[in-house]
């Protein structure tokens, strides 16, 4: 199976499972950006009810790459350019996870300096070089990332190596994943 194939199958079946639940797509949302998730603001509300959208122009990392001097696994650059949407609230074998997505552009371009900023530092920390895709539940210093050198995924904490391997590769870890309600 192809990585697209295996996003694009996580992302129906996590519009699904909400539809099934007869609950809404709400993200919190950032009033400067034009996110093209973004649907209907309730009034009075801090969030705004979301679809995700196909990116009709795929962000890039060829700059994020040529600024680093590093190459960057395209599997985690091709995660990224697929669909613009809210985070994703998954299980990954009974343990809650949030798979971290991106609004629309300005989020994209965020992403990309978080990105930079965690590489700055595993090149510091002199650990080998990962890219994080997500959190997990129980705690913010707790990243699913991806090796950059194997691209498989594990768990790290936050200044330390990954000490837990999830899955090979990320189409694997992406087939695997469970849609969680969260009620906001």
């Amino acid at each position: 199976m192809m990585l697209s194939t295996a996003f694009d199958q996580l992302i129906n079946r996590y519009v699904d499972f909400y539809q099934q639940h007869g609950a809404d797509l709400l993200v919190e949302m950032n009033s400067e950006w034009q996110a093209p998730i973004y649907q209907r603001v309730d009034e009075g509300s801090d969030y705004c009810h979301w679809q995700p959208q196909i990116q009709q122009q795929p962000g890039s990392f060829d700059d994020l790459a040529a600024a680093l001097e590093q190459p960057l696994h395209d599997s985690v650059a091709e995660l990224y350019s697929r669909w613009y949407a809210a985070d994703l609230a998954v299980l990954w074998q009974q343990q809650p996870l949030w798979l971290l997505q991106v609004h629309g552009p300005e989020d994209y371009q965020r992403m990309q300096a978080n990105l930079a900023g965690h590489v700055l530092m595993k090149r510091r920390l002199r650990q080998p070089i990962t890219l994080f895709i997500g959190i997990a539940e129980e705690s913010d210093d707790l990243l699913i990332t991806v090796d950059n050198e194997s691209g498989a995924v594990g768990l790290e904490y936050v200044g330390k190596p990954q000490h837990q391997l999830l899955a090979p590769n990320l189409t694997e870890f992406l087939a695997n994943l469970s849609p969680r309600l969260v009620e906001n």
